[in-house]
């Protein structure tokens, strides 16, 4: 559990940075460039070409939904216990809601699955089919084709955002009450 706890806290700590970045990040890292409304995924699902830079309708709220269930996950195994020998940092301050939200992580993790195999199905899709590397798209943020913005931010600030984010999730779970053992 030691392991899956501090993988648990590294995903919490990326997907929150992520979302930070969505909003102070590069270009096609901010939300509101890549973000499109229920007429452009409606238009793009009945085949209407999507020529912009960046993620498509789809992928956009794919994205925002992966990274939104990643929080969920990580941040309630924070509070979640097994009943038997693990509980999270935070259950106590949970109460009678740590059972609920234990159930709520079990479920999660199913949907978030799930995701995870139709994301990675997607970029196989695009690689194989449609003959476009989104890996590379992703790691350097922008695709052969398409012209990068002049001045993007530095990936210094990623890493403040991250060591912020990081440090103050220790922070709380340092200053979080332990569990009474009841012997």
């Amino acid at each position: 559990m030691v392991w899956h706890s501090w993988c648990g806290y590294s995903l919490l700590i990326a997907a929150l940075t992520r979302i930070a970045w969505g909003f102070v990040g590069s270009y096609h890292a901010r939300f509101s460039n890549f973000m499109r409304g229920p007429g452009a995924v409606w238009a793009y699902l009945k085949g209407r070409p999507y020529s912009e830079a960046g993620h498509n309708p789809i992928g956009g709220w794919s994205t925002l939904i992966l990274l939104l269930l990643v929080v969920l996950q990580a941040s309630s195994g924070l509070f979640s216990n097994d009943d038997i020998a693990f509980e999270g940092p935070l259950s106590y301050w949970a109460g009678d809601l740590s059972s609920t939200i234990t159930e709520l992580h079990e479920l999660n993790w199913t949907v978030l699955s799930a995701l995870i195999v139709l994301h990675v199905g997607a970029i196989l899709f695009y690689r194989v089919i449609k003959k476009q590397d989104l890996i590379k798209a992703m790691i350097n943020g922008g695709r052969d084709h398409i012209t990068r913005e002049v001045a993007p931010p530095s990936a210094v600030w990623a890493l403040v955002i991250a060591s912020f984010l990081g440090l103050l999730l220790y922070s709380i779970i340092i200053i979080a009450p332990e569990t009474p053992s009841y012997y």
